[in-house]
């Protein structure tokens, strides 16, 4: 049986001493998150570009009724939306087929090279082709970086700190949001058709160059190491990852993680990838599916994409300037998510900030539609709600979603399960992006704000089904949310049962110089 340490001190001031001794990985989870830095800058610039003059002036055309002077078709709208999507789910059909062949390591690379690629090839040419082309390998690059940032962030960090070492990843995207609107709109006024927009462009070679130095000097996950029968390189991997030098302390983790990988594996022993869809591995798999599919039904897919056009269409006054100020203001929610996910249950949290969300959406189509978008108060009042939804989401929505994205699935069907789920995921992400264009832009439905009554309903479904069928994974290491699931324990019962298995990185503060016991003795006790 494996060692684990004894139980040590759950104060505030053991967290914030555990948080100061985990500092390292902290630090390195930030860096590999900037994978959802590049997502979040990619869809704000590419939002900008839509009402930017010298973009609209090649792909667009000249439409005297718009508050700009220029629109862009519905159907380029589309594609440059919606082709970032097909391009995921091509990534997504890769990370499943390859099974645990493919590292996370080796995943980050290839997002990596072809983020490289697309932005060439976008910046090289001016024709339509070049663009699609560019949008189909940029949703390819994406397609690696979100899924395996969060996988390689999960598996390396300590259990108590892995929800908001996760969480940070709904940062980096707001983050990177606000860069990509800032540089827009400093760009969109330089003089000639082709710079201002290629400036956007250019500024997105920083990331895949840096993550691919970066990954020559990290290693991959301790979890991946054992899956793969490499236990020394797992050693090796937490002494780097997490600078823990107490050698006891290290071979018990990785004890523990095998422990739990071997009894996984010949309790499904004979089966394959179809095992995602067998026993509990199947409720995992669905919860997986629509922990993805509901942070699509966020409807930040929609803000993120369309948010300068939307204000454009609702004659905001100095609409990049807004969106900017509002994605500095959902910071500070990314920000104030690290402590409420360490504080607050994963289960309230989504609710919660779902049922808010719900009022924002609704609020800004009611507004919009008793207004006519033809008063100031209304625009003014459509800045202040979607601020909040910003806020709110940056707070609970986004950082609870990628943590329950990272908990849920199996280890041993971890790749697969992330992989399917961010496949359905592009699906419906493409769904949105293709169908978007059609009810906001002005030559279609033109809707407007008023598609904010889709999102408002989405999200009270979304705070409906986290009801009846989310877990709390919180403070729950991985191996013990398998013992969970293996029992069949219920939604709403897994905050209080008390599990069999304890592990050395959940006991808390003080565990990496603590006394090393047997597990048997603790289950005697």
């Amino acid at each position: 049986m494996a060692e684990v340490t004894s139980n040590l001190s759950a104060s505030p001031a053991g967290h914030r001493s555990r948080f100061a001794s985990e500092k390292r990985i902290i630090f390195i989870c930030f860096l590999i998150a900037l994978g959802q830095f590049q997502y979040g800058y990619d869809s704000a610039a590419i939002a900008g570009f839509q009402s930017m003059p010298a973009f609209l002036r090649i792909y667009g055309y000249v439409d005297p009724t718009n508050p700009i002077g220029l629109n862009i078709s519905t159907d380029v709208q589309r594609l440059i939306q919606s082709l970032m999507n097909v391009g995921g789910f091509l990534s997504a059909i890769v990370m499943y087929a390859s099974h645990t062949r493919l590292s996370r390591k080796v995943a980050l690379w290839l997002g990596c090279f072809f983020g490289v690629l697309s932005v060439s090839l976008m910046i090289g040419f001016t024709n339509l082709g070049g663009l699609y082309a560019g949008r189909l390998l940029l949703g390819v690059s994406n397609g690696f970086f979100v899924p395996s940032t969060v996988t390689y962030m999960s598996e390396s960090a300590p259990s108590l700190l892995r929800g908001p070492i996760v969480g940070m990843t709904t940062f980096q995207t707001s983050l990177g949001a606000l860069f990509g609107i800032l540089v827009d709109n400093y760009s969109k006024q330089y003089p000639g058709d082709y710079a201002s927009w290629r400036i956007p462009l250019g500024v997105m070679y920083v990331v895949p160059t840096f993550l691919a130095v970066l990954m020559l000097f990290l290693p991959d996950t301790p979890r991946y190491y054992v899956t793969r029968g490499e236990d020394e390189k797992a050693v090796r991997a937490i002494r780097r990852l997490r600078g823990i030098k107490d050698e006891a302390f290290l071979r018990a983790e990785v004890e523990d993680i095998k422990s739990a990988f071997l009894a996984e594996k010949e309790l499904h022993s004979g089966v394959h990838l179809n095992d995602m869809f067998r026993g509990p591995d199947l409720r995992r798999t669905l919860l997986s599916i629509g922990a993805n599919i509901g942070g699509t039904a966020t409807g930040v897919t929609f803000m993120a994409g369309f948010s300068v056009y939307l204000f454009v269409q609702a004659r905001v006054g100095s609409p990049f300037v807004w969106v900017m100020i509002s994605l500095a203001i959902a910071l500070t929610g990314n920000m104030a998510a690290f402590p409420a996910m360490r504080y607050f249950g994963r289960r309230e949290l989504l609710i919660t900030c779902s049922l808010i969300s719900s009022a924002m959406m609704f609020g800004m189509a009611i507004v919009y539609t008793v207004s006519g978008g033809n008063s100031s108060s209304a625009s003014k009042a459509l800045v202040g709600l979607s601020i909040v939804y910003t806020w709110i989401y940056g707070l609970g929505q986004g950082p609870v979603m990628w943590a329950l994205l990272s908990e849920i699935p199996s280890q041993r069907l971890r790749s697969q399960t992330v992989g399917t789920g961010s496949g359905l995921n592009f699906v419906v992400g493409w769904l949105v992006s293709f169908f978007t264009p059609y009810f906001i832009n002005p030559d279609q439905l033109g809707w407007g704000p008023k598609y904010g009554y889709i999102w408002g309903g989405s999200n009270l479904i979304l705070a409906i089904w986290t009801f009846f069928f989310v877990p709390e994974t919180k403070g729950r290491s991985l191996e013990q949310l398998d013992e969970l699931f293996e029992k069949g324990i219920s939604a709403r019962k897994f905050s209080s049962y008390n599990v069999e298995r304890q592990l050395v990185d959940d006991l808390g503060e003080g565990t990496k110089n603590a006394t090393v016991v047997q597990v048997d003795d603790i289950e005697k006790k």
